[in-house]
């Protein structure tokens, strides 16, 4: 199968692929749950090295391949420390009950968290947050 037609097959099962919410765009105001949860999330040696990758001063390749994966289990090891903030953060940007968050399908909630860091219209948001955590 050539790679043209593995691309249209992951379109159409990407579109076939219903979200049950919708997210608002990223405001003022949700600057301060964000520090929290990042507060919260990431140990403080790691803080720079989120800044600088959320910046744009140095890539994933510059911070080391081992950085990141040290990073992503570190955020992971502490994501627990924030689901009541998470929870809130979702659902003021998708209008969704907290409780109706916590029954949604498994996946629903990462696929979220996702959306919102690569929307984006949320790129200045994020680089304005990382340079006021600098």
């Amino acid at each position: 199968m050539s790679k043209i037609e593995e691309a249209k097959i992951e379109e159409v099962v990407e579109e076939t692929v219903k979200k049950p919410y919708t997210l608002r765009d990223l405001n003022d105001e949700d600057i301060y749950p964000l520090c929290e949860i990042i507060g919260k999330v990431l140990p403080d040696d790691m803080k720079e090295a989120f800044v600088q990758i959320m910046s744009g001063e140095k890539s994933l390749k510059d911070t080391g391949i081992m950085v990141v994966f040290d990073l992503g289990k570190l955020i992971l090891k502490n994501f627990s420390s924030v689901k009541t903030e998470m929870y809130g953060l979702l659902s003021d940007m998708s209008g969704i009950p907290v409780e109706e968050l916590k029954k949604m399908p498994f996946g629903t909630t990462p696929r979220m968290i996702k959306d919102i860091f690569q929307d984006a219209k949320n790129t200045d948001f994020f680089k304005e947050l990382s340079e006021f955590l600098s």
